[in-house]
């Protein structure tokens, strides 16, 4: 069982998560929230943030509750399959999010077609699942831990 802290920068995107609508017990994935309207051009690739920042841990049991116990884990970043109702593809297929990254989650999207794409504050286009495919928990918080990578993303290590 994978269990997230998630950090939301600021408290509309925090009202999101509060009020979450479509996460279950027992579901493998949780919805992320787009935090901005915006339009993406035709034929583009564009970067959408997501106004939160996470960290992830193995959960040994359901009642596990302290995450000082718990072992730091990397996880999935998906497109949801509503993502197919679109012209927007993910651009990198999967996001692999590293078990020490604590920065803005962000999703690269292609926009496929030959007309712009509107997207609405609090779209749901992506989701988070535990490599195991797992039961994922979360709870909201006000800070995360800071670890050596820190914020450091997509492309940062290389190329």
């Amino acid at each position: 069982m994978m269990h997230i802290k998630l950090l939301p920068l600021n408290e509309d995107v925090a009202s999101m998560y509060h009020s979450h609508s479509t996460f279950y017990p027992g579901d493998c994935g949780l919805d992320l929230f787009c935090s901005e309207a915006t339009t993406v051009p035709p034929r583009t690739t564009v970067f959408i943030n997501l106004g939160i920042k996470v960290a992830a841990y193995r959960k040994q049991s359901p009642d596990d509750t302290d995450t000082e116990k718990m072992r730091s884990v990397g996880w999935l970043m998906f497109p949801r399959s509503s993502i197919s109702k679109t012209p927007l593809r993910f651009a990198n297929s999967v996001g692999v999010i590293d078990a020490a990254y604590r920065g803005e989650l962000r999703v690269a999207l292609d926009n496929i077609s030959d007309e712009q794409y509107s997207i609405k504050r609090g779209d749901r286009l992506v989701q988070a699942v535990s490599y195991d495919g797992g039961e994922i928990t979360y709870e909201i918080v006000d800070k995360l831990d800071e670890t050596k990578r820190g914020e450091k993303g997509f492309g940062s290590t290389g190329r």
